[in-house]
């Protein structure tokens, strides 16, 4: 039964991270399954759901990640997954992506995350961005899965509301099967 581990890992942004994380990997028989990699800031940060090779752990993973890691300045984590809790990114929920947009002023991100938590929906992916043009414009996409006794155009109408109470637009729509 093949092992499963999650990796972060974290540093200064520069070309070659993810091919070197990813040679490493392939050299080593390990598969990324799920993953998400961005810059933030003048920052790289990744997390990757790793399929290791049988009798493989965590620790062996960082270690043979040692090297790029030095090379490049990365804080490397590897946490040890059991085989169902790596499937778990996959749902029958349906997805449903949220677009918000307006001022950049603070509270926006814990106004709308909390609201979502209070009806138990599921925030799978957020990204959020200012775009600096002379009135800076804050933009936020949230993927959620959304249970299936809550009243999704009754969520969408109270998340509109809240828009414009902190004085930003606020739109919901189905997903369709394209990564966000």
């Amino acid at each position: 039964m093949p092992n499963y581990a999650l990796l972060t890992a974290s540093g200064k942004d520069r070309p070659g991270i993810v091919a070197s994380i990813a040679k490493v990997l392939v050299e080593q028989d390990c598969n990324i399954e799920d993953s998400q990699m961005a810059r933030l800031g003048p920052d790289f940060a990744c997390m990757l759901v790793i399929r290791m090779p049988e009798g493989m752990v965590s620790e062996q993973l960082t270690s043979h990640l040692q090297p790029v890691a030095s090379e490049f300045g990365l804080r490397t984590y590897a946490q040890d997954l059991r085989p169902e809790e790596a499937g778990e990114t996959r749902s029958d929920q349906p997805k449903h992506v949220i677009h918000v947009y307006g001022a950049d002023r603070k509270g926006i991100v814990h106004r709308i995350s909390q609201h979502l938590a209070e009806r138990s929906v599921n925030i799978t992916n957020l990204h959020t961005e200012v775009i600096h043009h002379a009135q800076p414009l804050y933009v936020m996409l949230i993927e959620v899965q959304i249970p299936p006794y809550v009243d999704s155009g009754r969520l969408q109408d109270e998340l509109a509301a809240i828009g414009k109470q902190i004085d930003v637009v606020v739109s919901m729509k189905p997903k369709d099967d394209a990564r966000f």
